[in-house]
């Protein structure tokens, strides 16, 4: 099968991977994207796989690889210059990018996610960081994994091949777990286990690794989407106590992003930085929530997210807990 068929994408990745290459050559020449380019950009490979989705997985992987190099800000990991974009318009389209759910909207409704934004944008990380003709070939192959990827947990979804579990989906017998009554929780060495408990039993069970606190907590839940009502609800007590909140596309799904004020024990108050992790599964939702550096802002810390995605909720009564969804 040739890569083109009728001026329209073949039905491979490769053919996607490769087209985005020369949408992407084609602009760094002349500096534009004919109509033609726009329509088989979108045009879909019978595995999903279109051009349009190989730059944008590109340009997050740079962006990602920008901000675990040391560039923490979203001023710094943003490209300094997009000729075809305003300095603000970069910089909405870098927190977009990046997993900020409400700057995905405000990008969509302003139109700034056309095809040449798109180009123009990876263009611009490209000329910043020298990369060679050689290295953006390895970025589009490596962009075309992670389209692969996500489409592929786009079908799975959680119980089928990835977790958090319920105790029927999984052998726990090959598993390296610390059993917590309602929950397996996985573990490895370095870490400190701190159970938490309530009227004479445990009712969550606290995770310390390197700085990185993370709160398990399965709770009985009569609705499939809980997590979607439980999100919310959280998010309006922590702007209601004057916390700054986002909703964030993260590692383990929609979660919450948060700085909150505390009072310490000495009485001064303070700002902390939170993520919530939520997942739903057979009757139960599941919580983490993330504290100390793995939920700075710029923290790119897998092990929180790993130890969410790895526990086996084995049952929510020995918990005590019950949440019940708000109508």
């Amino acid at each position: 099968m040739t890569e083109r068929e009728g001026g329209n994408v073949s039905k491979d990745g490769g053919g996607a991977k490769a087209r985005a290459g020369e949408i992407l050559k084609k602009f760094t020449e002349d500096g534009s994207v004919t109509p033609d380019l726009v329509a088989e950009a979108e045009s879909e490979g019978w595995d999903g796989l279109v051009p349009t989705r190989i730059i944008l997985a590109a340009i997050q992987i740079v962006l990602r690889s920008r901000r675990e190099g040391g560039l923490s800000s979203i001023e710094q990991v943003s490209p300094r210059s997009v000729p075809i974009l305003s300095r603000q318009d970069s910089l909405t389209m870098t927190e977009a990018f990046l997993g900020d759910v409400s700057a995905v909207s405000e990008a969509q409704s302003e139109e700034l996610l056309s095809l040449l934004n798109l180009v123009g944008f990876l263009a611009a990380l490209l000329k910043e960081e020298s990369t060679s003709i050689e290295g953006v070939k390895y970025l589009l192959c490596a962009a075309e994994e992670l389209c692969r990827e996500s489409l592929h947990r786009d079908v799975l979804r959680r119980g089928i091949e990835s977790g958090p579990w319920d105790i029927s989906e999984v052998d726990v017998s090959n598993l390296s777990l610390i059993d917590m009554g309602g929950i397996g929780v996985p573990t490895s060495p370095g870490v400190e286990v701190r159970p938490v408990g309530a009227g004479g039993g445990t009712v969550a069970v606290t995770l310390v690794k390197d700085g990185t606190a993370l709160q398990l907590q399965a709770f009985l839940a009569a609705s499939d989407v809980f997590w979607n009502v439980a999100r919310v609800e959280m998010m309006n007590r922590m702007r209601a106590q004057g916390g700054t909140v986002k909703e964030w596309a993260g590692r383990a799904g929609l979660e919450i992003r948060a700085s909150v004020p505390v009072v310490m024990e000495s009485g001064q108050s303070t700002v902390k930085n939170v993520r919530v992790l939520g997942c739903d599964g057979p009757g139960w939702m599941l919580r983490g929530i993330v504290s100390g550096i793995g939920a700075d802002p710029e923290s790119a810390d897998a092990w929180a997210y790993d130890t969410f995605a790895g526990t086996v909720v084995i049952g929510t009564h020995p918990l005590g807990n019950v949440m019940k969804p708000t109508r």
